[in-house]
């Protein structure tokens, strides 16, 4: 009899001790299993197309051009403006000070040699900027993925100044015009790989209506 109870004991007693391992092994896991998922978070949210501390280097090519507000017309009397189909390029320097905001510099320039008149035209943008990627925020604050590891759509905006030059090579007088350059635009960003991509902007940019480039992420 006293031999029964001794097994009966130590049955109940294993009993309650591989109860209290199997709890204490769920919620371990379940404890690692949310970890996991923060961790998994976290790491997403590091390799999205912009985050804090990135260097983006953009080079376009300009779609119709201007420069600014206002209209340029021809100071030797010819009747145009230095406006629409000129051809040009611009620069652009983005630094993400913050994972959706970045602070930047640009340069862009149009030119064109009117053969008719003799006049060779140069026009200069310069200034500085800033961008939202509203898309980085909208993947981060959402339960869906929304590959803003390769997209990066953004708003930006712009303000500087711009340098006109005329040259009226019949009789090789010059003029200079200067003024206030502003505007603002969308732009989208798809990186190949993570460091280099294909990058469209439309809008009132900084010398054109549209910009079609590359750029390099460091």
């Amino acid at each position: 009899m006293a031999e029964s109870l001794k097994i009966i004991f130590l049955f109940i007693t294993l009993s309650i001790c591989s109860n209290t391992f199997a709890s204490d092994f769920t919620i371990h896991s379940n404890h690692s299993f949310e970890k996991e998922k923060k961790e998994k978070k976290s790491f997403d949210e590091e390799v999205g197309a912009a985050q804090k501390g990135n260097l983006m280097i953009q080079v376009s090519l300009n779609v119709a051009h201007h420069l600014g507000f206002t209209k340029n017309y021809s100071s030797f009397g010819y009747g145009y403006v230095y406006d629409g189909i000129i051809p040009g390029l611009t620069l652009n320097l983005d630094y993400n000070v913050h994972r959706y905001v970045g602070v930047g510099l640009f340069y862009s320039v149009g030119f064109q040699n009117y053969k008719k008149s003799n006049v060779f035209y140069l026009g200069n943008a310069f200034g500085a900027r800033t961008t939202f990627h509203w898309w980085q925020l909208l993947d981060d604050k959402s339960d869906v993925d929304l590959f803003s590891d390769k997209i990066d759509f953004d708003i930006h905006a712009h303000l500087g100044g711009f340098a006109l030059s005329e040259k009226n090579k019949n009789d090789n007088s010059k003029v200079k015009k200067y003024g206030v350059n502003a505007g603002a635009g969308i732009g989208i960003k798809y990186y190949f790989v993570k460091n280099f991509g294909v990058a469209i902007d439309a809008g009132f940019e900084e010398a054109s209506y549209a910009k079609l480039g590359l750029v390099i992420k460091i």
